[in-house]
Order: C-alpha cells, then sequence, then structure tokens
C-alpha cells in the first residue's frame, strides 16, 4: 500500500483545490466554514477543531487566514480566553457560490470509479473517520 492512501488524499484535494483557486479558498478551509454557518452562532475554535477534526494550533492558523480574507470575524462581545468566531456575509456568500463547484467536482471524482468503488470509497471512509 506503500503511500497511495497519502497520494489519494493528496489527488482529491487537488482537484478541489484547483477548482477553488479563482475564489482564493482551499478546500481544507470550507469544512470550517461550513461549520460556522450550520453553527449559526460565535464558535470556538475548540468547538471548530473537534468537529473538522483538527489540532487547534493548526485551526488557530486557518482562522486567522480565513479572517484576514473576510470570511469570518472575532465576536469581540464575547470573545474571553478563549476567541470566538462568527462567519461574515461574505464568508457565507462564499459557500454558497462554492456549493455548484463542490458538487461538480464530487461529480467528476465519482464518475470515475464504478458503483462498487463508489461504495467501497464512501464506507472506508466512514470507518476512518476519527482515527486522527
Amino acid at each position: 500500500m506503500n503511500l497511495q492512501v497519502l497520494r489519494a488524499s493528496h489527488f482529491v484535494l487537488k482537484a478541489f483545490d484547483e477548482a477553488y483557486r479563482e475564489y482564493g479558498v482551499r478546500a481544507t478551509q470550507l469544512p470550517v466554514l461550513a461549520m460556522m454557518a450550520d453553527a449559526m452562532v460565535a464558535v470556538s475554535i475548540k468547538d471548530i477543531a473537534e468537529v473538522v477534526e483538527s489540532e487547534r494550533s493548526v485551526m488557530f492558523r486557518k482562522l486567522k487566514v480565513m479572517e484576514k480574507n473576510g470570511w469570518i470575524v472575532e465576536d469581540l462581545a464575547i470573545s474571553g480566553k478563549e476567541k470566538m468566531y462568527l462567519l461574515t456575509d461574505s464568508g457565507r456568500k462564499l459557500i454558497d457560490d462554492l456549493a455548484p463547484i463542490r458538487t461538480q467536482v464530487q461529480e467528476k471524482l465519482m464518475t470515475r470509479l464504478a458503483p462498487d468503488e463508489q461504495h467501497l470509497l464512501m464506507s472506508l471512509c466512514g470507518k476512518l473517520r476519527g482515527l486522527a
């Protein structure tokens, strides 16, 4: 198996990154924005990191980039020891704009697989979730 799993992950992320390039967003940022949109309230770095299964230090760096891009903002009214962030209108628009593109990329990737391979991929993703 060697590095095949890592390579497969790279190919998938690369397909999304290329499709999102003109919007200035990375594939790894979109789940964070989507989580914040679903929450509809200010969320902490800890909460975001838990939901998207990332380390807090990594999440902090991602959030700083997203804040600089205007997609999120720190909620100064409730931020204390733990910073709290809100999705901005710009961030919500980005999610809406990327929805059809995300669907197109997913369809493009999945059509490269036979139906049994698609099922196996989804099954494996479910089994591997939370191992990190």
